[in-house]
């Protein structure tokens, strides 16, 4: 029998802070927690015993994993060879049978000595209603584990920033004018019309002697107002958020950067000597100190008039990511800013470029080719890049135009590389010949990819479907996707192969649940997060998208839209889709700790040292890449 006992009062206060480092516990109130722990009775488990099994009703515990593992198992075997997971200290389980309200269908064993919390089904309901913070952690799980790293990231990147120029300004430095503030009682019609008359985002709640009781903002208006459907007579006092999260007006803008990454907030109330509101400070007044932001060095790149400013703004695009992640944005926005700086740099290039060459009477189009396609780039990536021409004179070889454009192609090719954006090593760039094509030559070369299916064939398309128009005619890059996407769609033979080799290479999770690590060319140790995690989605998303005809070439898209006409169940979706934003996010931290040598050198960019990451990383890593193998299972079902 299973020893199981009812913990003392002093083993209480123990049990709780065993929790609280690990969410979604860290984050809970303090009563919804003691709660969580006092209905829990703590029970032991031996190495191999079943904690439990495939059954038809729903089960009567939720379980917390307080030391130990417990690894997941098909039925019908044992050990090892049928693991599919392991969870670790910190997990629950089994979320999803208890919220679907069905029976588990995998055997939970324990992996060792293992101790849990049990709690009663009825109490795991009650808190499901009473803590957000739980109730999001079961519910969205990896989506919430992803909000929790997020703000610990922005706080971590926000300190590394505090040295840079404008962090030591003093915020009444900031502060433009007398505060605007107003009492509890004020209806909230009157709140807003203050807001809207005087152009303001947030809004101090205060007591008769200035002193702040609440603020109200922007964002506060949907949730607090809209949706509950609020009367407008309604005093402030009932929908600001309180306390205040205040700080002092000699204070530093690195102070308040930090204290609304650490807080999840937009605005820092700011109070004189005695307590009184003297004013407001935003996240954007403390970003605009930067002399970097993506609207200045768009227009830069613009402006750029030679290649060694177009140098320097190469440069500013690899600062930038550093700040946007300070700033709280996401992978998934991020690598979209950055590709779409990168766009504006190649641009000016050609733009500057072209004027040096012949290129009259030509119609050709820049294609911008994997990563720079799919408008993924993070900061150290190679150029994958090529052209596409039409010959409107039939008397024109189409040799003579290759001719004409490739000295065009190798400038272009070395100012991207003078630019931090290195040559191909395999050489897929626009001054190569192979890749300097016509409209036909390009249709040719992709009916024979899809129509061969070889290994060469499936490497080029990891590159080459996912092509984007960067310059040039729209029409030639219109024309070849249509013909893709036309061609792929009724060759079943081909998706077949393209799936085969996106479940080549598997996440490195041993039987265990654990991270395998494998060294580089230089000998350095990690796991390869673009190999093993980012390509495998990137790869799954194309295929849906080459199955059901979608054009996009953006991966998040791509799974979204061709994942839903592939009839993918909308959590599987929303599930790989925050699964790639972590792994691009790590990629390009991953690369930041290189460039700040915080991690050895390394031959390959995105290799991590998963001993270097917190525990909340090795966590979400693990979530993530079990969402690869799902990616992988749902592919070999669809392709077997």
């Amino acid at each position: 029998m299973t020893p199981t006992y009812r913990p003392a009062p002093t083993v209480l206060a123990g049990l709780t802070a065993a929790l609280r480092p690990h969410a979604p516990f860290s984050a809970m109130a303090d009563e919804d927690l003691d709660r969580l722990v006092s209905a829990s009775r703590l029970s032991y488990y031996a190495p191999g015993d079943i904690i439990l099994a495939p059954e038809t009703h729903r089960p009567e515990h939720c379980y917390v994993i307080k030391q130990g593992s417990v690894r997941g198992e098909r039925p019908g075997g044992a050990g090892p060879a049928t693991a599919l997971w392991e969870l670790s200290a910190g997990e629950m389980f089994p979320l999803g049978a208890l919220l679907g309200e069905r029976g588990v269908t995998s055997i939970y064993r324990a992996a060792q000595d293992t101790f849990c919390l049990v709690l009663p089904t009825a109490e795991f309901d009650v808190l499901i209603e009473r803590s957000p913070q739980f109730r999001d952690s079961c519910t969205r799980r990896l989506a919430y584990l992803l909000d929790v790293l997020r703000a610990n990231v922005q706080a971590e990147y926000v300190s590394g920033i505090t040295s840079r120029h404008g962090m030591a300004t003093p915020l009444h430095a900031l502060v433009r004018g007398a505060p605007v503030t107003v009492a509890p009682e004020t209806a909230l019609a009157d709140a807003l019309a203050t807001m809207e008359s005087r152009r303001i985002g947030s809004l101090p709640v205060v007591d008769p002697d200035g002193r702040p009781l609440g603020i109200f903002t922007r964002q506060d208006v949907i949730g607090r107002i809209v949706l509950p459907q609020r009367n407008l007579g309604t005093g402030i006092g009932e929908v600001m958020s309180s306390p205040v999260i205040a700080l002092a007006t000699d204070a530093t803008a690195a102070d308040a950067a930090l204290m609304m990454a650490q807080s999840g907030i937009r605005h820092v109330v700011l109070t004189d000597a005695d307590g009184r509101v003297r004013g407001v400070v935003s996240e954007r007044d403390l970003f605009q100190l930067h002399r970097l932001s993506v609207r200045e060095l768009s227009s830069a790149l613009g402006r750029a008039k030679d290649l060694p400013t177009l140098v320097q703004c190469a440069a500013d695009i690899r600062a930038l990511s550093y700040a946007l992640v300070a700033q709280g944005v996401g992978s998934r926005s991020l690598t979209r800013m950055i590709s779409s700086l990168n766009d504006r740099l190649t641009e000016r290039i050609l733009d500057l470029y072209a004027k040096d060459f012949d290129l009259s009477r030509l119609r050709l189009c820049w294609l911008g080719l994997g990563s720079e396609g799919r408008s993924e780039q993070t900061i150290a990536t190679d150029q994958d890049n090529g052209i596409i021409f039409a010959v409107d004179d039939a008397a024109t070889p189409e040799a003579a135009v290759r001719e004409r454009l490739l000295p065009f192609a190798r400038a272009v090719n070395d100012a991207l590389d003078r630019c931090g954006y290195p040559l191909c090593k395999g050489g897929v760039m626009a001054m190569n010949p192979k890749w300097c094509l016509s409209l036909p030559e390009w249709q040719a070369a992709f009916a024979r990819w899809i129509d061969r299916g070889d290994p060469e064939s499936l490497l080029a398309s990891s590159i080459f479907f996912d092509f984007r128009r960067l310059w040039g005619d729209k029409d030639l890059a219109g024309a070849l996707r249509d013909d893709i996407a036309r061609r792929a769609k009724a060759n079943p033979r081909f998706l077949k192969q393209l799936a085969e080799n996106a479940c080549r290479n598997r996440p490195p999770l041993s039987w265990r649940g654990e991270i395998v690590e494998s060294e580089d060319a230089s000998g350095a140790e990690g796991m390869d997060l673009k190999l093993y995690g980012s390509m495998p989605i990137t790869d799954g998303a194309r295929i849906f998208a080459l199955a059901t005809g979608i054009t996009a070439t953006n991966t998040q898209e791509r799974l979204r839209d061709g994942g839903t006409n592939k009839g993918v169940a909308k959590s599987d979706l929303v599930n790989w889709a925050d699964a790639f934003d972590y792994l691009q996010m790590l990629r390009l931290r991953t690369q930041h700790r290189r460039v700040a040598h915080e991690l050895p050198p390394s031959a390959n960019p995105n290799l991590v040292p998963v001993a270097s990451l917190s525990d909340l990383d090795r966590r979400v890593l693990k979530e993530a890449l079990r969402q690869v193998r799902k990616l992988q299972q749902r592919l070999q079902l669809d392709y077997p």
